[in-house]
C-alpha cells in the first residue's frame, strides 16, 4: 500500500507540473490577447480633463478691506461662506452692520445686485445681515443661485457673478453708485444646462429620484455639445413618481431607490421589459438648525435614536422634546434650544426616503414601544398615530395640526432648514429657542450646508453619514427579489450607517430605433464612468462590482430582435402560395413545415416583479384524413428573464459600444490570465 500510494503521489506530481506548465503557457497567450483588447478598447475612450478644482475666491475692497468666498468656484445652487477683514467693528446699536448680497460679475450699482426684501425670500433670492467683530473681521453664509433660480443676475459658466459685503454706515447710497465701504469677491459657476445651445427637443427623457437629479443635470450639461451631443430632460420629483411615469410609458427611463410594487406593475400591464441599473449611492439624513442659546453659534454633533426620530415624525409632544431624557443622555453637555422643537420639515410627495426612514425606526424595539403607546420614557405618542402602520412612502398629516405641513419638493424643505423657517412660517425663527429639523438626502444637505444628526447604535456609539460608513452600509444592504440593494434597517456592522440608498434607473431592454439606443448608451455609459469621478459631496461612487454589472446591463440595450407571430399562417407550396386562416382545413402540409401536435397549452408562471411574458396569438390548424380529424393548437410563449443585470460579455451591442465591450472583455481576460498563471492546480488526494 505504501508503494502504491507513493507511486500515485509521484504520478500526481508529474501531472500537476505538466498541467501547471500548460496553464502558464495558456495564461501567457491570454494575457497578450487581453492587453491587445484593452488597448483597442481604450482607443475609443477620450481622456477627460481633470474636473474643476473647488477653490476659494478672494477680492480686494476699498481702504484696505479684503474678502473671500469658500467655495468660490464651480458653483451651483448652494451655500458658501463669505469672510471679510479690515471692516469697522459693528456697534451695539447695529451701526456698521454688514450686508452680503449676490451681484453680477462687475456690478456698477446696487441695481446689479439682489437686494430685495423680505429676508429670507426663499422663492426669489436672498441677502444676509451680519456683523463685524472687534478685530474688524467677520464671516457668514449665504445661498448662491445660478440663472435657473435667480434670472435677474443670470449667473452661469459664461456669465460670471460676484458676492459683495458692505458696511451699513448709516449713510444713504447715491443712486447709480455702490456702497463706499465694500469688498467684492468674484464667483464662477459650474457648467449647467443654461450653458447648452438653444434646446428645441430632447433626445432622452427621464424623471424620478430627487437625489439623482443633481447628477443628471451635471451629466446633461457636459453632453449637450459636439457632434455626438445628447440633450437630456430630467424632471426632479420622487422615486415613486419616477416608477409610475416609466411604467406608464411617459419617459425613456425612471430613477428610483426602491423596486416597483406588485400593485404598480399590475396597474400598467403593458409596461416595457426593463432592467434596474444602479446609478449612484447616497444616504437619507435628519438635518437640523439648532443654535447654542449662550454663544449663538450653530450646534453640531447632535445624536438621535430611532425612538427620538419616531417621536419627531409622529409630532408627539414636540413642545417638550428638548427635555426628553433620552435626548439629554445621548447629547451630554450640549446646550439645546430653550423653547420648543418646530414641526418637522418633510416632503409632501410619496418618496423612497420616507420609506427608508420609517422602515428604520419602526424596526427598533424601543421605537416600537413608543409607537404602540408603551414608551419607557413615558412620552405619549400622538393618539392619531396609535395603530398607524409603518413603513410608509410619505409622511401623512394623520393628526389635525395646523402647524404640521409637509412641503412639496426637497429643495423647499432644505431652504427652510437652512434659513430656519418652520413648515407653515415665512419668517426666520430664532433658533436659540426654536429648533428646526427635517428629512433630506445627504447630497442636498451638503449643498446647503446643513448640519446632520448622528445615529445612536445599540452598543452606545453613534455613526455619522460618511463615505466610509455609507460603504459599510452598502455592504450590509439587503437584496430584493428583483436584485436591488435596499437598506438593512438593523445592520450587523455597527460602523455602518443604516439609512443608505442606491438609486437605480429603470431602463428598457429595447428601444424602437438605433438612434435612441445610441443616445441612451452615451448618457448612461458616461454617467457610470466619467460621471462617477469627482462626485459632489454626499454622493458615493458605486462599488466596482455594482459598476461592472451596471455597465454590462447598459451594453445589452438594443433595438428589438423578435417579431410578433400573426394570427394567420402562410404556407408555401412549390407552385402556389396559399394563406391559411386559423379555421382553414387542408390536406397537405409541406415537408419543410414543422408541426407540433399537442392537446394542451403550456403556460409559464411569472414570478413576482418579473416583466410579463410576451405570448403570441395561438395558431389553430385542422388536418383532415380519411379516418380522423386532429386539431393542433400551438401557443408560442416567450419567457422573459427576471429583472437582473446580465453578465459581462465580450461584445457590447449598440453603435459605438463594441470597442467598449472589447475593453471590458480584455480586462476580464487579463484578470483570468493572472489567476490562471498563479493559482496552482489542486493535488489529488489518494487514500491509502
Amino acid at each position: 500500500m505504501k508503494v502504491s500510494s507513493s507511486f500515485a503521489v509521484r504520478q500526481d506530481s508529474l501531472e500537476v507540473r505538466e498541467k501547471s506548465s500548460i496553464r502558464q503557457r495558456v495564461a501567457l497567450v491570454l494575457a497578450v490577447v487581453s492587453i491587445a483588447m484593452i488597448g483597442t478598447g481604450l482607443g475609443t475612450h477620450k481622456v477627460m480633463a481633470e474636473p474643476p478644482v473647488r477653490a476659494d475666491s478672494t477680492g480686494i475692497g476699498s481702504s484696505g478691506r479684503a474678502g473671500s468666498a469658500s467655495p468660490g468656484t464651480a458653483l451651483s445652487n448652494e451655500v458658501v461662506t463669505v469672510s471679510w477683514s479690515g471692516f469697522t467693528p459693528t456697534l451695539p446699536n447695529g451701526l456698521y452692520g454688514v450686508l452680503i448680497v449676490q451681484c453680477k460679475g462687475t456690478p456698477a450699482t446696487l441695481a446689479d445686485c439682489y437686494t430685495a426684501e423680505p429676508y429670507p425670500d426663499i422663492t426669489n433670492g436672498t441677502r444676509v445681515l451680519s456683523s463685524t467683530g472687534s478685530d474688524g473681521t467677520g464671516s457668514d453664509r449665504i445661498e448662491i443661485r445660478p440663472s435657473a433660480y435667480l434670472p435677474l443676475l443670470n449667473c452661469s459658466e459664461i456669465n460670471t457673478c460676484s458676492v459683495m459685503a458692505y458696511e451699513n454706515d448709516g449713510q444713504s447710497i447715491p443712486v447709480g453708485e455702490l456702497p463706499a465701504n465694500r469688498v467684492i469677491v468674484p464667483l464662477t459657476f459650474a457648467r449647467s444646462q443654461a450653458d447648452c445651445p438653444n434646446i428645441t427637443d430632447f433626445d432622452v427623457r427621464a424623471d424620478g429620484s430627487a437625489t439623482s437629479a443633481g447628477l443628471f443635470y451635471d451629466w446633461a450639461a457636459k453632453l449637450c455639445n459636439g457632434d455626438n451631443a445628447v440633450v437630456v430632460d430630467y424632471t426632479e420629483n420622487s422615486s415613486t413618481t419616477g416608477r409610475e411615469n416609466f411604467l406608464a410609458g411617459l419617459t425613456d427611463f425612471g430613477v428610483t431607490a426602491l423596486p416597483a410594487t406588485a400593485e404598480e406593475l399590475a396597474a400598467h400591464p403593458d409596461y416595457r421589459d426593463f432592467n434596474y441599473i444602479p446609478i449612484v449611492a447616497s444616504a437619507v439624513v435628519i438635518a437640523y438648525n439648532f443654535t447654542d442659546p449662550f454663544t449663538g453659534q450653530p450646534l453640531d454633533n447632535l445624536v438621535l435614536s430611532p425612538r427620538l426620530v419616531a417621536r419627531i415624525i409622529t409630532n408627539s409632544s414636540l413642545e417638550t422634546f428638548f427635555q426628553d431624557r433620552e435626548l439629554q443622555v445621548l447629547n451630554p453637555g450640549v446646550r439645546l434650544p430653550t423653547s420648543v422643537l418646530a414641526r418637522p420639515l418633510i416632503r409632501a410627495e410619496r418618496n423612497a426616503d420616507a420609506r427608508i426612514l420609517t422602515s428604520w425606526f419602526s424596526s427598533d424595539t424601543t421605537a416600537q414601544a413608543f409607537l404602540t403607546g408603551a414608551d419607557s420614557f413615558r412620552i405619549p405618542v400622538t393618539p392619531d398615530y396609535i395603530g398607524y402602520t409603518y413603513p410608509q412612502d410619505n409622511f401623512e398629516t394623520v393628526s389635525e395640526d395646523v402647524f404640521y405641513l409637509p412641503r412639496q419638493g426637497q429643495r423647499t424643505v432644505s431652504l427652510k432648514l437652512f434659513y430656519g423657517v418652520t413648515p407653515t412660517g415665512t419668517a426666520r425663527e430664532e433658533t436659540t429657542s426654536t429648533g428646526i429639523i427635517g428629512v433630506v438626502d445627504l447630497p442636498t444637505a451638503k449643498r446647503f450646508g446643513l448640519k446632520v444628526a448622528k445615529i445612536a447604535q445599540s452598543d452606545g456609539t453613534s455613526v455619522a453619514p460618511t463615505d466610509a460608513s455609507i460603504l459599510a452600509g452598502i455592504a450590509d444592504m439587503d437584496t430584493t427579489p428583483e436584485g436591488l440593494l435596499v437598506a438593512d434597517s438593523t445592520p450587523e456592522d455597527l460602523a455602518a450607517y443604516p439609512l443608505v440608498k442606491i438609486d437605480y434607473a429603470m431602463v428598457p431592454k429595447n428601444f424602437s430605433t438605433q438612434i435612441k439606443v445610441d443616445k441612451v448608451l452615451r448618457l448612461l455609459n458616461f454617467g457610470l464612468t466619467d460621471g462617477q469621478t469627482a462626485l459632489p459631496a454626499g454622493y458615493v461612487a458605486l462599488p466596482e462590482t455594482l459598476k461592472s454589472e451596471a455597465l454590462a446591463a447598459v451594453a445589452s440595450i438594443s433595438i428589438p430582435t423578435t417579431t410578433t407571430i400573426p394570427t394567420t399562417t402562410t404556407t408555401t407550396i412549390p407552385t402556389t402560395t396559399t394563406t391559411i386562416p386559423t379555421t382553414t382545413t387542408t390536406t397537405t402540409i409541406p415537408t419543410t413545415t414543422t408541426t407540433t401536435t399537442s392537446t394542451t397549452t403550456t403556460t409559464v408562471v411569472k414570478e413576482k416583479y418579473y416583466p410579463p411574458a410576451t405570448t403570441a396569438a395561438p395558431e389553430t390548424t385542422t388536418t383532415t384524413t380519411a379516418a380522423t380529424t386532429t386539431t393542433t393548437t400551438t401557443t408560442t410563449t416567450t419567457t422573459l428573464a427576471p429583472i437582473t443585470v446580465p453578465a459581462v460579455t465580450a461584445e457590447l451591442p449598440g453603435s459605438g459600444s463594441s470597442k467598449s465591450g472589447v475593453l471590458y472583455a480584455g480586462l476580464i481576460g487579463l484578470s483570468s490570465a493572472a489567476l490562471m498563471g498563479t493559482v496552482k492546480p489542486r493535488k489529488k488526494v489518494v487514500k491509502s
